[in-house]
C-alpha cells in the first residue's frame, strides 16, 4: 500500500505542469475557434455576443510579403474584467480554421507574440470601439482568401460565455513585382528583449537602395538611420512596448512595412526540466526507501502471528501458580495404654486411631 502512495506521489510531482486553473483567462495560444469545454465550458451555456466586429486590411497584399491586419471591436458588452479573447481564423467551421491552413504566418500579434488568439485587457464599454494590429505574411500563392475575427468574453452579469465572429472578410492577394523595394521572405523580426538592453537589428531586404526606420513609444516618432542594414533601438527602462516600421525605397514603388512591436520584459524564473526531473527521481526513490525500511520483516510477522502473551497479560496480569497444601497430620501417635496395645490392635492402626480410643472399647474393636 505504501508503495503504491509513493509512485501517485511521484506522479504527481512529474505532472504538476499538465493541468492548472486559469481564473483570468487562458493565456494567449495558437487556438482554433472550437474551443468550448475547455475556454468556457459546455457549449450549450454560451451566449450569442453583440459586439460588432471588423477586418481592415492594405489594397495591395503581395504573395509572401509582409502586411498589416486591423481589427476592431465595437459595442461590446463584457464582464468586470475587461478581458476579451480575439481569434484571427480563415473560416467559420470550427475546423480547419488555423491562418496557418490557407498559408498565413502570423508575425507579431496585438500582444507581441505570434499567436492568432489572443486576450486583451482594455476598457471595453457599449460607446467604444477597440482595435488591434496584426502583422501577417501572407500565403506564397496569389489568389482569393478570406480572413474572420472571432471574439469571445464574459457577460456583464457573469455566469455566461458570450462568442461571436464576423463576416468573411476576402482578400486578394497578387504577384509580385520584380522591381518593389521589400523585406526578404526569409526575414523574421524580434519580438521581445530585456529591460535595459539594447537591440541591434539586422534588416535583409530586396531591390531596396535606401531603408530608414521610425520608431514609435508614447506617441512620438523619431527616425533611426539604418547603416548597413543595422540599427539599434534604444534599452528600455521599464517593461513596455515600442513600435517601429521600415520605409524601403529603390527603383520601384516606395514601399512601407507593417509596424512591427518589441515587447521589453522582466526577466522569468528559468527552470531546468533535467534537474527537475531529477528530483522528482531523487524524492521518488526516497519514499520507496521509507516505506522499504518501515515495511516488518516477514519471519518476526509469522512468529508473531500467534503470540497474544503480551495482550493477555495486559487484560489478566500474570497468572500465579496454585500452591497445594497438604493435609495436616499429627506429629506422633498417642501414648500407649499402660498394658500395652489393646488386644486386637495393630500398631499401624494405633498411630491412626489411637487417639479415638478408650477404655469402654471392645476387645479388639476401635472407634
Amino acid at each position: 500500500m505504501r508503495f503504491k502512495v509513493a509512485i501517485v506521489l511521484l506522479l504527481m510531482i512529474l505532472s504538476t505542469t499538465i493541468s492548472t486553473a486559469n481564473p483570468g483567462g487562458k493565456g494567449d495560444s495558437v487556438r482554433s475557434r472550437d474551443c468550448a469545454g475547455s475556454c468556457h465550458g459546455s457549449s450549450s451555456t454560451n451566449g450569442s455576443s453583440g459586439a460588432e466586429l471588423d477586418i481592415q486590411y492594405h489594397n495591395e497584399v503581395y504573395a509572401g510579403l509582409l502586411t498589416e491586419v486591423t481589427t476592431s471591436v465595437s459595442f461590446a458588452e463584457v464582464s468586470s474584467n475587461n478581458m476579451v479573447g480575439l481569434t484571427l481564423l480563415v473560416n467559420s467551421d470550427g475546423a480547419k480554421d488555423l491562418p496557418a491552413n490557407d498559408g498565413w504566418e502570423i508575425v507579431t500579434d496585438p500582444n507581441g507574440g505570434t499567436n492568432n488568439y489572443v486576450e486583451i485587457v482594455d476598457a471595453f464599454t457599449i460607446e467604444s470601439m477597440v482595435t488591434q494590429t496584426w502583422t501577417l505574411r501572407a500565403p506564397s500563392n496569389p489568389g482569393q482568401y478570406s480572413l474572420y475575427l472571432a471574439i469571445q468574453h464574459g457577460s456583464p452579469g457573469g455566469g455566461i460565455a458570450m462568442t461571436g465572429i464576423s463576416d468573411s472578410k476576402p482578400i486578394t492577394i497578387s504577384e509580385v513585382p520584380e522591381n518593389l523595394p521589400r523585406l526578404s521572405e526569409d526575414w523574421e523580426p524580434v519580438n521581445s528583449r530585456g529591460l535595459g538592453e539594447e537591440t541591434e537589428i539586422t534588416l535583409q531586404t530586396v531591390n531596396t537602395d535606401t531603408a530608414t526606420v521610425e520608431l514609435q513609444s508614447g506617441g512620438e516618432i523619431i527616425t533611426i538611420p539604418v547603416i548597413d542594414d543595422k540599427f539599434t533601438i534604444p534599452a528600455a527602462v521599464n517593461p513596455g512596448t515600442v513600435q517601429w516600421r521600415v520605409i524601403l525605397e529603390g527603383e520601384g514603388p516606395t514601399q512601407t512595412s507593417p509596424w512591427f512591436r518589441l515587447n521589453a520584459v522582466e526577466p522569468g524564473w528559468e527552470v531546468d526540466e533535467f534537474a527537475l526531473y531529477i528530483q522528482a527521481f531523487a524524492l521518488f526513490i526516497l519514499c520507496v526507501g521509507l516505506v522499504l525500511v518501515r515495511r516488518p520483516n516477514s519471519s518476526d510477522s509469522v512468529e508473531n502471528k500467534y503470540d497474544n502473551t503480551s495482550e493477555v497479560n495486559s487484560q489478566f496480569g500474570q497468572i500465579q501458580q496454585p500452591i497445594i497444601e497438604s493435609p495436616s497430620q499429627e506429629t506422633s501417635p498417642p501414648p500407649l495404654p499402660a498394658g500395652g496395645l489393646p488386644p486386637g490392635w495393630t500398631m499401624e492402626q494405633w498411630e491412626y486411631y489411637g487417639h479415638e480410643y478408650s477404655g469402654d472399647s471392645q476387645t479388639g474393636g476401635h472407634l
